[in-house]
């Protein structure tokens, strides 16, 4: 009665300021809470990140420099004219990038590059025709997801981590040791914010996301990268097809990796409404190349890729994109941003569209067959940085020149690649680009 006494006599001023203080106190308890998720570092027991820390290698793509294009050669200095000046894998496909000073190059392309992808499913109408019992078949099937629709993937950021016999938590039997290392998934997810304990606690994210330079809370995930048998049985792993383009592989639903929490947040964050998994390739049973790549019978082995689009590498000439950015009408873009083509090489010293005639080439240590031109879509439209799509440019840019292929009435820009090796080869940024042969090239759709 005492208590209740008290309270009643306090004025309206007080009795607001003392409901604002326990308001503030309250999202500060939660800022600390946030502050800590923030604060500490994933480092998946034995395991080391691989990736670039720091200053990228195209933080001077817009210097003119990379504009005009040389002979090739050694310069005064005895750096190559042409060259590697960054690289980048994207290991779940039409996801964020991480970039490498150097990679390994095996047959699908780059190691780590593009072996996940995301899929929705798709319900088809019930078919017209009736089945004996009345009723009419209803086709269901996992379709691929990319940026072309969901632009919002462009901020699904990731991580590579590779098993570390030097690390002091080494262990051939750490969680992730054993599936070949991890890849650690980060989504932006904006929380409902009202009066309740969860609307405050939702407050207090958003504004610790600020302070640490996030527009978003993100929320992280851990996938194992190559699942061992054990713990594709334990998690129950199914293998199912999955369409990518006319491809139909079957892969594995790694969906059971994603708590359905988080695969909640992940749907919302995305806009996707269908029901939506993680697939991998299965490394047993890569998909198989064909149109303009390097025949069985001309290189010994059968082309394969995992979840690329159409071939295991897409390298991209600087000089080339800076044609295309000087032709987008005037302020237009504040900054052209070449990782709008989502390419695994990058070059610099070929004049601009040089490589549109390449037939073979060779990069550090490893020859490449130059298998076809890129064509493009709408999706360098959405620009890497924010996900924000613009409906017109670089397409329409792109579209009034650059429709150079007689096998194709899209845009073109960079080219399809293949590598020619045995088993395994290296790639470095600074690697001398050599052109080894030209020739004629024509877009095949099949």
């Amino acid at each position: 009665m005492d208590l209740i006494r008290r309270v009643s006599s306090f004025s309206p001023i007080s009795y607001g300021l003392t409901l604002l203080s326990l308001l503030i106190a309250v999202i500060l308890l939660g800022i600390l809470q946030v502050h800590k998720s923030y604060t500490k570092q994933v480092s998946p027991e034995g395991c080391r990140r691989i990736g670039l820390q720091g200053r990228s290698n195209l933080a001077d793509h817009q210097d003119l420099r990379y504009s005009s294009g040389s002979n090739p050669g050694i310069s005064l200095d005895g750096t190559p004219l042409w060259r590697v000046k960054a690289l980048f894998i994207y290991p779940i496909k039409s996801c964020r990038r991480i970039e490498l000073d150097h990679g390994e190059i095996i047959r699908t392309g780059m190691k780590y590059d593009r072996q996940f992808c995301f899929a929705q499913q798709v319900t088809s109408l019930p078919s017209s025709e009736e089945n004996k019992d009345g009723s009419h078949t209803v086709k269901s099937e996992w379709n691929f997801i990319t940026q072309r629709t969901f632009a919002r993937m462009a901020k699904v950021e990731t991580e590579m981590w590779i098993p570390d016999p030097s690390s002091p938590t080494y262990s051939p039997n750490a969680e992730f040791v054993k599936s070949d290392g991890c890849i650690v998934m980060r989504f932006p997810f904006s929380p409902d914010v009202d009066l309740s304990w969860s609307g405050v606690k939702a407050l207090a994210s958003l504004i610790a996301a600020k302070l640490y330079g996030q527009s978003e809370p993100m929320v992280e995930q851990c996938i194992p990268f190559n699942p061992s048998l054990d713990r594709i049985k334990e998690k129950g792993y199914t293998s199912e097809k999955m369409k990518i383009w006319k491809d139909a592989p079957e892969a594995l639903n790694m969906g059971a990796e994603m708590p359905e929490d988080v695969m909640a947040k992940l749907k919302y964050s995305l806009g996707v409404t269908n029901p939506l998994t993680l697939f991998r390739i299965d490394t047993q049973k890569y998909r198989e190349v064909f149109k303009c790549a390097p025949k069985k019978q001309d290189v010994g082995y059968q082309i394969i890729i995992g979840m690329a689009d159409s071939y295991p590498l897409h390298i991209m000439n600087l000089a080339s994109v800076h044609d295309v950015a000087s032709k987008i009408p005037k302020g237009y873009y504040k900054e052209f941003n070449p990782l709008r083509y989502r390419a695994n090489v990058y070059i610099t010293g070929p004049p601009a569209f040089a490589e549109d005639s390449w037939a073979k080439a060779r990069i550090g240590d490893c020859n490449y067959h130059i298998s076809c031109r890129t064509t493009r879509c709408k999706l360098p439209n959405v620009d890497p940085e924010t996900a924000i799509r613009d409906r017109v440019e670089p397409e329409k840019t792109m579209r009034s020149y650059r429709v150079v292929d007689k096998g194709s009435s899209s845009a073109c820009l960079g080219m399809q690649v293949t590598p020619l090796v045995e088993e395994t080869g290296e790639i470095s940024v600074g690697d001398e680009v050599k052109l080894l042969e030209q020739g004629e090239h024509f877009f095949l759709k099949v």
